[in-house]
């Protein structure tokens, strides 16, 4: 039995390797076109080679879980196929003693990517944040962290939400000065995009839907004596050359390592000061969905194991052709449940977090339950 199960291991690895090199290379495409774009600008050779490497912990993370059922489906659709599953059968093996070395391997990956998910993924993350500040590559925009207010020297501002240039629930704190740093104007916007001009180190802001709240000279902390008044637009331009600094960028919740995040949960305002109870409640889920979706983007190894196995055996069926297509429909569906759960980050009481291991728990039963149908 000791040599069957190095022969699946093997044959199991070697797709797995291939899988993994051809998957990251895809994913990594995007970075390449980047990185020509780097090298046009004279960035050094050095700091590119890093910028590179600092991006594949991340890539793997998505890698790892793709490559391990396209490796399984490929490997018990061959033994399907050749009729050496029927053969180890009739040899006295039951389906779990040639099974157990791939559902193994699976364990070991989710455990490997879990590792990678909450600590060096994270790390990566920031140190390349922190690298294209040095060479002044990194999106002005990125400055602007979600859920926490950013301090300009005349003014602070608050993002809810990102999405490209494109800013959600802005808030505005206008100043009279770098010193007493007292709030002349607060300014609250449904939405708002940044335009970059680069030359000057200058980002114009332009805010939609804004009211602007101004307070009585006399008693700025009674905000019922605040004139409040509306307009469709709003711009300002804003430099961001002094915080174009290695040393003031701050982690994002993407940014975080494992015993970050459970800080974040525990105590929001220890990452996320100065927020209201409801942002304070908005970061804290935004923080629970990041930790639980590492968990099942993990998880997503052992579980793309258990549903691969029996799809690859129908390989040797009417319906050999619907093993792989279901699969890797399977890829999308689990990936759509983790896309959904974070758009609805904002809804705590729809308990988004809880979404993430529907697919998890599903797969997994499903993969359970057609394994105990192969003949």
């Amino acid at each position: 039995m000791q040599t069957v199960h190095r022969y699946i291991l093997r044959d199991y690895l070697v797709n797995f390797g291939m899988a993994l090199a051809v998957t990251t290379l895809v994913l990594y495409l995007g970075a390449i076109m980047r990185g020509l774009d780097y090298v046009a600008r004279g960035v050094p050779g050095g700091l590119l080679i890093l910028i590179f490497t600092l991006n594949i912990p991340y890539i793997l993370t998505f890698s790892i879980p793709i490559s391990t059922v396209v490796a399984t489906l490929l490997l018990f659709g061959r033994l399907s196929v050749d009729g050496e599953f029927t053969a180890m059968r009739s040899g006295g093996l039951s389906t779990w003693q040639i099974i157990s070395p791939v559902v193994l391997a699976g364990t070991l990956l989710s455990v490997l990517t879990l590792f990678i998910q909450y600590e060096i993924a994270p790390e990566s993350r920031f140190a390349r944040r922190r690298a294209l500040v040095n060479v002044e590559e990194l999106d002005p925009v990125d400055l602007l962290d979600e859920g926490r207010f950013v301090q300009f020297p005349k003014m602070d501002i608050y993002v809810t939400e990102k999405n490209g240039h494109l800013l959600k629930e802005v808030e505005v704190i206008e100043l009279d000065d770098a010193t007493t740093r007292q709030a002349v104007q607060t300014i609250r916007a449904r939405e708002g995009t940044v335009i970059l001009y680069p030359d000057e180190k200058l980002m114009r802001v332009r805010l939609n839907d804004v009211q602007v709240q101004y307070p009585d000279s006399d008693h700025r902390g009674d905000l019922t004596l605040a004139r409040i008044i509306d307009m469709d637009t709003y711009e300002f331009d804003v430099s961001y050359q002094e915080l174009m600094d290695s040393d003031s960028i701050s982690r994002s919740i993407k940014d975080m390592r494992a015993r970050h995040l459970a800080a974040t949960i525990r105590d929001v305002d220890k990452f996320f000061p100065n927020l209201d109870p409801v942002r304070r409640e908005r970061m804290r889920m935004r923080a629970l969905i990041e930790f639980h979706k590492r968990i099942g983007l993990s998880m997503a190894c052992l579980s793309f194991t258990l549903l691969g196995i029996p799809l690859g055996m129908t390989s040797s069926r009417k319906e050999s052709h619907a093993g792989i297509p279901i699969g890797l429909g399977m890829v999308i569906v689990f990936y759509a449940f983790i896309v959904t759960a974070n758009s609805l980050r904002d809804l705590p009481w729809l308990f988004p977090d809880y979404i993430i291991w529907v697919p998890i728990i599903g797969t997994q039963l499903a993969g359970l339950f057609m394994i105990r149908r192969i003949p």
